[in-house]
């Protein structure tokens, strides 16, 4: 039987965020197959990670994170990559014997590999390289940080899964020299705790946006598209949010501040009972984020039922080869009005697209796509 390591040595509990629900969703398609789970995770996160994983074996690390940030920080400052790497082996050194002890293959959902130079195949996922396209949404410490961990993870991973041939190509633009053939695409998954609920699509009265509140994820422009159809073609369409606040949430919040007279509600983070509550009740489900490897709600609302409304990137297009969705020019709030207001009232164009993706949506749950995760780790233990 085969040994996999899982690093979630970064692991937020309390974040909602698509990084969590990819990792949760393929680790517990993973703990399903005939595999040896040894799960790294931090001491904040070890009861949350004990009671979901409950037949893998939970690793906790236990060493101070002060310091290693403060070393880290120092090696930002002083643009030290080889310093970066030497605090990187000394932090994690006696967990880096364990992993090599007791796993055949080390695998990295949340962007980052560590420990490097393990003895052992390794595998991480690059979610995306955002902060190359748009740097004015991080911070200097925050770039320089992922800088340097983008860099030494697709430097020392034996294999890149990238979820869209999008992140791939990315990854060849920004980093020239990598090997193409390590970076395998294999596709984001869905859970099986989204369930198709059969509605008439007619009795449905909001637009549903489930996302953080960052600057990449567009809110402003759906924001503005609301008013749009408000004050330029009369229809007052409600609008629900929710999401943590994050760096924008200034920006935002302020918009739907100064238009009460819009129909905009804003739930903040929201349990997931009341998550599979508002996509059931949603007209349909909007994607609108300017930059991201793909998009897990979509992915959802396809499976749970509802239709959906997406901004026209790269990734979404490829989702939309096997899926029917609507598109909008990503940062037109013009546009993305009039798209709206086409299809608001076409439920029979809906409920078509609605009974399409139900047939189609197998090919993305995470017991087909955790498939190609096993097939890969076997491949690798068996060239060691």
């Amino acid at each position: 039987m085969i040994r996999v390591g899982i690093n979630l040595i970064d692991f937020k509990k309390n974040y909602r965020g698509g990084i969590n629900s990819f990792a949760l969703g393929l680790i517990r398609s993973l703990e399903k197959k005939k595999i040896d789970l040894n799960i790294y995770t931090n001491k904040d996160s070890k009861f949350f990670i004990k009671k979901i994983f409950k037949k893998s074996n939970v690793i906790i690390i236990k060493r101070s994170k002060l310091i290693y940030l403060v070393l880290q920080f120092f090696c930002i400052i002083f643009n030290s990559k080889k310093l970066f790497n030497n605090v990187e082996n000394a932090y994690y050194k006696k967990i880096k014997k364990n992993i090599e002890d007791n796993c055949d293959i080390f695998y990295c959902p949340l962007s980052y590999l560590r420990p490097y130079n393990l003895k052992i195949p390794t595998v991480s996922s690059i979610h995306d390289l955002q902060h190359l396209n748009y740097p004015n949404n991080f911070n200097f410490l925050k770039i320089k940080y992922r800088n340097f961990s983008f860099q030494e993870t697709i430097y020392n991973s034996t294999n890149i899964q990238a979820s869209s041939r999008f992140i791939k190509n990315e990854i060849k633009k920004f980093y020239p020299n990598t090997n193409m053939k390590k970076i395998q695409v294999i596709n984001e998954g869905v859970s099986s705790d989204f369930k198709f609920k059969k509605t008439n699509i007619a009795n449905k009265k909001y637009i549903f946006f489930p996302a953080q509140l960052w600057k990449h994820k567009n809110h402003i422009t759906v924001l503005k598209s609301i008013k749009v159809l408000k004050e330029k073609y009369n229809l007052n369409i409600k609008l629900v949010l929710v999401g943590q606040k994050f760096s924008y949430s200034k920006n935002i919040l302020s918009f739907i501040n100064q238009n009460k007279k819009l129909r905009i509600q804003y739930l903040g983070k929201v349990n997931f009972k009341k998550l599979i509550y508002l996509y059931k009740n949603c007209k349909f489900l909007i994607s609108p984020a300017i930059y991201e490897s793909s998009s897990i709600p979509i992915l959802e609302a396809c499976k749970i039922g509802r239709p959906v409304l997406c901004s026209n990137t790269a990734p979404n297009k490829e989702l939309g080869k096997n899926l029917k969705l609507n598109f909008f020019s990503t940062c037109s709030y013009e546009n993305l009005a009039k798209v709206i207001k086409k299809i608001w009232n076409d439920n029979n164009l809906l409920t078509k697209q609605i009974n399409f993706n139900k047939k189609m949506i197998h090919k993305y749950s995470w017991d087909y796509i955790s498939r190609h995760y096993l097939k890969l780790f076997i491949k690798l233990k068996n060239k060691k």
